[in-house]
């Protein structure tokens, strides 16, 4: 496996601290972005070459700041493109 390493804004570290402890089956960071990575590049991504990145949710989504901390819907939305509303 190789390695990729990721920064991410000091304001998410709580938000992604809060969102492990909430969903537990991801043991760490890693596992969690590795399945973000999934939803992203998967099958689907494959299958529609000519997506734009601007309809992406993953890439048009709004950018949280310490002040706005990120719902668990979401990161859900942005993550597998659904949402519970």
């Amino acid at each position: 496996m190789s390695t990729l390493n990721v920064k991410v804004p000091d304001e998410m570290e709580d938000d992604i601290e809060e969102f492990l402890e909430r969903h537990p089956h991801y043991l760490n960071k890693s596992e969690l972005v590795r399945d973000a990575l999934r939803h992203v590049i998967g099958p689907d991504t494959a299958a529609n070459p000519g997506q734009s990145i601007d309809d992406d949710p993953l890439f048009s989504a709004p950018a949280a700041t310490a002040e706005e901390p990120i719902s668990e819907d979401e990161i859900d939305e942005v993550v597998y493109g659904v949402s519970d509303e």
